[in-house]
């Protein structure tokens, strides 16, 4: 007799090896805090590209590269998250 992802073994059921486990305690907290703040910062990069057009339609385009040097930092903040995201230590291997 099977049913849905288990099979049985005489009397008991017991479930297929390939059956998920739940994440670590804090990782789904973790997770969705990082998901927001990449969100925040995305915001942030779109404000900045508005900013620097305004200002390069408006004739001061020597002073796009501050704004594309805070937009290079943002970039590599989230990188920086996504790493720790996989670095992160996971329940049972």
């Amino acid at each position: 007799m099977k049913g849905p992802g288990r099979t049985i073994f005489g009397d008991r059921y017991q479930p297929d090896v390939d059956v998920e486990r739940p994440p670590a305690p804090g990782r789904q907290a973790l997770l969705l805090a990082l998901l927001l703040l990449g969100l925040l910062l995305m915001g942030v990069q779109l404000w900045l590209l508005t900013v620097a057009l305004d200002m390069y339609l408006g004739g001061n385009g020597g002073d796009i590269w501050l704004l594309a040097a805070i937009s290079g930092l943002v970039f590599l903040g989230g990188l920086a998250a996504l790493r720790l995201v996989r670095r992160m230590p996971r329940r049972g291997g």
